[in-house]
């Protein structure tokens, strides 16, 4: 058994997220439209700031809860305090000898892409149906794809038959 240690950086994040809103809110941005497509594109002020705080929580507690069989450090005390857009997000995952550490940095991007879809869901549930469908279908298959590579493994070392002992 190793230890895999997965960072995801909350200010990364939610900088993508902001950058998505930012762009979504451009295309959106049509005459009559200029209120909506505004707030689209300020995810990180007013009302919209609760929502991607409490939307980060909900899609690190989805993370969690995916890798709970291989979880080792976590909230041992928990309340429902916003989610800080600063620092990290510290997962240790004790996996077994033959899961294949080569997909690190896949498990780790999709850890990054389903809290940043899950936090655009949220955003645009309410202002922009179409788009969040998108999202949320975007981040559950992040989800299924984290819970695929934390199940994958390496090939069994076969020894020659004559040097077994």
């Amino acid at each position: 058994m190793n230890d895999v240690t997965i960072v995801l950086n909350r200010g990364e994040m939610m900088g993508d997220v902001m950058s998505a809103a930012h762009l979504t809110g451009r295309r959106l941005s049509t005459p009559g439209q200029e209120e909506k497509a505004s707030d689209v594109q300020t995810p990180e002020e007013g009302a919209d700031r609760y929502v991607v705080a409490r939307a980060m929580a909900a899609s690190l507690s989805n993370l969690r809860q995916q890798c709970a069989r291989y979880l080792t450090t976590g909230r041992l005390l928990d309340d429902n305090r916003l989610e800080s857009p600063e620092g990290d997000c510290v997962l240790v995952l004790r996996m077994p000898g033959r899961w294949n550490y080569g997909a690190t940095t896949t498990l780790t991007n999709l850890m990054h892409g389903h809290v940043v879809d899950y936090c655009l869901y949220s955003i645009f549930e309410k202002t922009a149906p179409e788009e969040a469908a998108q999202y949320l279908a975007r981040a559950d298959n992040e989800l299924e794809r984290i819970k695929s590579v934390l199940e994958l493994r390496t090939a069994p070392v076969r020894r020659p038959a004559n040097k077994l002992y």
